[in-house]
């Protein structure tokens, strides 16, 4: 589906778009800033902060909106191949008490702070810095997991989602109040329409993309944290390690995905699907009319709210009968499978940008509860 608005036009990668979707899409595409960008969306999108999740953009005109981005500066998965050799489903009660004893989730953070040294390369100065360092090494909440998952010749994958805590959060927020002042402070001729896609450029956007940086970075060494903390009480052995970000702008290739990894030729990635179903690993396609992307999940159709609401916890626990998990709770309903796309409506639309390599399916999930 391709959009029209008054300076661009975006190409949806899906056939059936939400009407919300679209009317975001088209709030987006009717800002100047945006002329002349290749827009892709991708097939997992739904309505966001500032623009939808699923957006890709080169960023050609050095005029970046923090929205655009997100929250979760640099979120991701690190996926992780396992030695078999000491891995037994049996561990996993032991699994589970090693997750909830040594990774805070939730709002939980380390009681011993881990140095950052890039946190003083920050063009600004942090209020809460001793919580920033407590939370290297949490999982956070709402739909970052850690999961073991299998795939069809018996491998093991242990899978890492969560990004860059409150370090994220304060840099987009500093960022995004920065980018307001500018966009609108004649009230007479603001330079957006939407408030909320007020963007910046010159030695604002020099900054933002420093402190992107860095928390891109924190995200990554959060996720590792978590991976060698698991392996070593488990005494694991990684075989194979990657990384697959989603919330992030790279540099080098002057594209901004919202929601969205990368898919340039070889590279590797995961797209996480649901609690259930697990995720398919991939390989890029290189394709440039996706920008190189591909879609970070399988996309929501209920909202939190809305899960909470219409959705049966009997059906859920039902739904996650053979995995092992003890996050299969009220406070996670909002998470069900359910909550989610179809599956196929994600795998039947990827094939243009991505060559599907397999399909691991959960056997241990853990998430905030």
């Amino acid at each position: 589906m391709i959009l029209e608005g008054q300076f661009n036009q975006a190409v949806i990668y899906t056939r059936v778009v939400d009407e919300k979707v679209r009317e975001q899409v088209t709030q987006l595409l009717n800002e100047p800033f945006v002329k002349g960008e290749h827009i892709a969306i991708m097939p997992d999108t739904h309505i966001g902060k500032g623009a939808v999740i699923g957006t890709t953009m080169t960023t050609k005109n050095k005029k970046v909106c923090p929205n655009l981005v997100g929250v979760d500066i640099g979120c991701g998965i690190m996926v992780t191949k396992l030695d078999p050799t000491h891995l037994s489903e049996r561990d996993f009660n032991r699994l589970d008490q090693v997750i909830r004893t040594h990774i805070p989730s939730g709002f939980n953070v380390n009681i011993k702070a881990k140095n950052f040294n890039r946190l003083d390369d920050l063009t600004f100065e942090l209020d809460k810095l001793m919580r920033v360092k407590q939370s290297l090494g949490s999982l956070g909440g709402g739909n970052h997991f850690i999961e073991v998952s299998r795939n069809e010749q018996g491998d093991y994958y242990l899978t890492v989602h969560t990004g860059s805590r409150s370090l994220g959060l304060t840099v987009a927020n500093h960022h995004q109040r920065i980018a307001g002042n500018d966009c609108l402070k004649t009230v007479t001729s603001p330079k957006v329409a939407q408030p909320d896609l007020a963007y910046l450029e010159g030695q604002h956007l020099d900054d933002y993309l420093n402190d992107l940086t860095i928390a891109q970075e924190y995200a990554h060494a959060n996720r590792l944290l978590i991976s060698d903390r698991i392996l070593r009480h488990m005494n694991w052995t990684v075989v194979d390690q990657f990384d697959s970000v989603h919330n992030y702008i790279d540099p080098i290739q002057g594209i901004l995905r919202k929601g969205a990894t990368d898919a340039s030729k070889g590279t590797r990635l995961i797209i996480p699907l649901n609690m259930k179903d697990g995720g398919i690993i991939a390989k890029g396609k290189g394709n440039p009319e996706w920008n190189y992307s591909a879609p970070h999940g399988a996309g929501r159709v209920l909202s939190r709210r809305q899960a909470k609401k219409q959705l049966s916890l009997a059906i859920f626990k039902d739904t996650m009968k053979d995995i092992y998990s003890t996050s299969v709770k009220m406070d996670t309903l909002d998470e069900a499978p359910m909550a989610y796309k179809n599956p196929t409506d994600i795998i039947d639309n990827i094939e243009e940008t991505v060559a599907i390599l397999e399909h691991i399916r959960p056997v241990y999930n853990f998430k905030a509860s």
